[in-house]
């Protein structure tokens, strides 16, 4: 009897030292890969994978709040905006995958509460926010209550935590983005058949076309929760053949009333949207889709938004939807009219036949 009650003591033992060396090495990986961002980040491969950009960028911002003064709100497009280029300011982005303004707005009244009060706002204009069926706003449990973020200690003993670390080292990203070392988002690179190739003749783009103009509200809204603040909004770069298709959407002119009324708004509105240099690229380093343009070409978007708008832009300040939808579509039909010959100059032009000897 003696000698069983010994033997199961000492498996409980070892069961509970088995048990302890698996939840230590939970942490020391999740510690070491830092999959939410608690510390430094990746310093296994200096890869950082965004799983939940809605929980990691708070966590890493509230620590280190004081030190900015400026703050980016925007979808996975703005994350490729390079904060570190705003030069007079300390700037932080807070651009999320499929980020839209009715997060944005739980988020500011989150770090107003904390007392942040930024000199400077940037924000992304999110299209599909005024068109199709409203999304409903997916933020962290403790945004919405006001509380702090969970600890390091409850998240990297978790095995959701292990999941993306393993994730991270098998090199299994979640989107085509990933964040370096110092937590810049790049583009990845990308296979030779998964480079942007639009289709031609341009054609409508596809359903939902309803637009709801009420919904630009929100990003209103958004400029009134930092009053103090210089507010600046944009509408990202899009590939030409993009709004191309769009512009033959009913819901195109609504569109840009809508836009209109959030201009008006903002201190400064660029549109980068429009047919430029820089939607007119289908060069792999510049875009993998036409949406997401590369940390390269946003560089050339943070000059124009903080100083200098050259030829990129539209800019809407001081004007409203009724005298710049002639300007849209002037520019949309040129390029439409270019790319219509370029397609038939192609159609055109014949087979070349083999040389032979």
């Amino acid at each position: 009897m003696r000698g069983s009650r010994k033997r199961l003591v000492t498996f409980v033992g070892a069961l509970l030292v088995t048990a302890g060396v698996i939840v230590a090495a939970c942490f020391t990986v999740n510690c070491l890969v830092d999959p939410l961002w608690y510390l430094r980040g990746n310093v296994l491969t200096d890869i950082n994978y965004p799983f939940n950009e809605r929980l990691s960028k708070l966590i890493r911002f509230l620590p280190r709040m004081r030190d900015y003064d400026c703050m980016i709100f925007g979808t996975s497009r703005a994350t490729l905006l390079p904060e570190e280029k705003a030069e007079g300011y300390r700037c932080f982005n807070m651009a999320v995958s499929d980020g839209q303004a009715s997060e944005y707005l739980l988020y500011a009244d989150y770090l107003r509460k904390r007392g942040f009060a930024p000199r400077l706002i940037i924000v992304d204009i999110r299209r599909s926010d005024m068109i199709g069926p409203a999304t409903p706003p997916e933020v962290p449990d403790f945004v919405r209550s006001g509380e702090a973020p969970p600890s390091i200690l409850a998240m990297y003993l978790s095995l959701d935590a292990l999941d993306f670390s393993i994730r991270t080292l098998r090199g299994d990203a979640p989107h085509h983005r990933y964040y370096d070392m110092d937590f810049h988002a790049w583009l990845e690179k990308r296979s030779k058949r998964h480079y942007y190739n639009p289709s031609v003749p341009i054609k409508p783009e596809a359903p939902p076309h309803d637009i709801h103009p009420e919904r630009a509200d929100a990003y209103i809204q958004l400029r009134q929760k930092f009053p103090t603040a210089r507010a600046i909004a944009y509408l990202p770069p899009e590939s030409a053949w993009r709004i191309a298709a769009f512009s033959l959407t009913d819901g195109f002119d609504a569109y840009l009333g809508a836009i209109g009324k959030i201009a008006a708004a903002y201190d400064q509105f660029l549109d980068f949207s429009v047919p430029s240099p820089l939607t007119l690229t289908k060069d792999p380093k510049d875009t993998y889709d036409g949406s997401h343009y590369s940390r390269r070409v946003n560089e050339k978007v943070m000059a124009a938004l903080l100083a200098n708008p050259e030829d990129v832009a539209i800019d809407w300040r001081g004007r409203d939807a009724a005298t710049l939808i002639p300007v849209y579509r002037d520019k949309l039909a040129e390029f439409m009219a270019t790319t219509s010959r370029a397609e038939a100059g192609a159609a055109r032009q014949p087979e070349k036949k083999p040389e032979t000897n």
